[in-house]
């Protein structure tokens, strides 16, 4: 019995995706009617159904979405539907921290004003950009060093986009916000490795990677200020 390239899983001969983690086994064909494409990037498609269906898609059957992902076409698309998945979770937030739930993480602006939370709000589409643009050139350096059949860094932006859908779980407080923060990491992988046509093991390298060395360096920084405020302490007595 075959096993697949991208997680090893035993499948059935003659299969055209893996039952296990949903990667394509063999070539297939494009849809008859021309090139795939994403319900949102469909010109036929109306707003918001497209807008739901790429979302439904892209959060709860990504192997197929990414798959189909056209790799080339413009990013003006994907970048639209990021924004506005990234305004509705800075709304969510916006919503909790005004009623004064103390649920979510404290904002980047600070809790004491209570003009903060609608600040950031205002400022969220300037935030998003920014991260788009820091972790697409991440995610892509590390693309050139770990995939092989690699394409281009708009590919990776592309991916990056669509595997934002998950933050719009920030509507339900506590679980919410880090449940859809991991269901996007999640999304993030097996759309590399559609997009980019690598194996499970290198797109979670990918993926992992800058995330490990963030929270490396998070643990390092706290541990310098705790032996600073220790030795301070120790100055003072």
């Amino acid at each position: 019995m075959p096993a697949c390239p991208h997680c090893g899983f035993q499948v059935r001969a003659g299969g055209a995706e893996c039952p296990l983690c949903g990667s394509r086994l063999t070539s297939t064909p494009p849809a008859a009617g021309g090139t795939e494409t994403t319900p949102w990037e469909d010109p036929d498609a109306a707003f918001p159904v497209n807008l739901i269906q790429t979302w439904r898609q892209s959060v709860f059957a990504p192997a197929a979405f990414f798959r189909r992902m056209p790799v080339e076409a413009p990013l003006a698309r994907p970048l639209l539907y990021y924004l506005i998945i990234s305004v509705l979770t800075a709304f969510f937030v916006l919503i909790w921290r005004s009623v004064g739930s103390s649920v979510l993480p404290v904002g980047l602006l600070g809790w004491n004003d209570p003009l903060m939370p609608l600040i950031e709000f205002f400022l969220e589409p300037f935030l998003a950009m920014i991260g788009l643009a820091i972790g697409s050139l991440v995610l892509h350096l590390l693309v050139l060093l770990f995939a092989d059949r690699r394409k281009g860094i708009g590919t990776t932006a592309r991916v990056f986009c669509y595997s934002w859908g998950p933050g719009v779980f920030a509507l339900f407080p506590v679980l919410g916000p880090p449940v859809g923060f991991v269901w996007s990491v999640v999304l993030m992988v097996i759309g590399v490795r559609e997009a980019h046509e690598t194996t499970s093991g290198r797109a979670a390298a990918i993926v992992l990677t800058p995330l490990i060395a963030l929270f490396l360096l998070l643990v390092f920084l706290a541990t310098l200020l705790v032996m600073l405020g220790l030795t301070g302490e120790v100055l003072d007595w």
